[in-house]
């Protein structure tokens, strides 16, 4: 419930009942090490939390087993770079921990949401040895 308020900063039309239900199935035990999921949050002394990410252990054509990292969002403040450097040390040492080969990131579409801009994220990432290796895209369904 602590991350609520940053998510929101990147989804404003998420509710927390929503947040709840997605952070709680993203964190259920996975019935086997290859679909071990997860939320990590970054966080200050005082229990702030600047900072966090989504990971799943996933297979990839090119890498073979790799951790997919999505919903990361960094708080905008005088430490920005330092917040992302906490966080990409954090998804290493996941991944090497899980035995992946890579570590996959999707950022938003948008420049526009969230805290962090997304050339800010991609150059933090970039800076740390992360490439482009794809674009994606969504068709969201209409509803019913």
């Amino acid at each position: 419930m602590q991350a609520y308020p940053l998510v929101q900063t990147a989804v404003p039309h998420l509710t927390l009942e929503q947040w709840l239900d997605y952070a709680e199935q993203v964190c259920e035990t996975a019935p086997h090490e290859a679909s071990a999921t997860g939320v990590m949050s970054a966080e200050n002394g005082d229990g702030y939390i600047y900072g966090i990410y989504c990971h799943e252990v996933a297979t990839d054509i090119q890498h073979g087993r790799i951790l997919k990292v999505s919903n990361l969002i960094a708080a905008n403040l005088y430490d920005a770079s330092g917040i992302m450097d906490r966080m990409i040390d954090s998804m290493l040492k996941i991944a090497r921990d899980k035995g992946c080969a890579a570590v996959h990131v999707d950022l938003p579409e948008s420049p526009r949401k969230g805290p962090q801009p997304v050339e800010g994220l991609a150059g933090m990432l970039k800076g740390a040895g992360y490439r482009f290796e794809s674009v994606a895209l969504c068709r969201p369904l209409e509803e019913n």
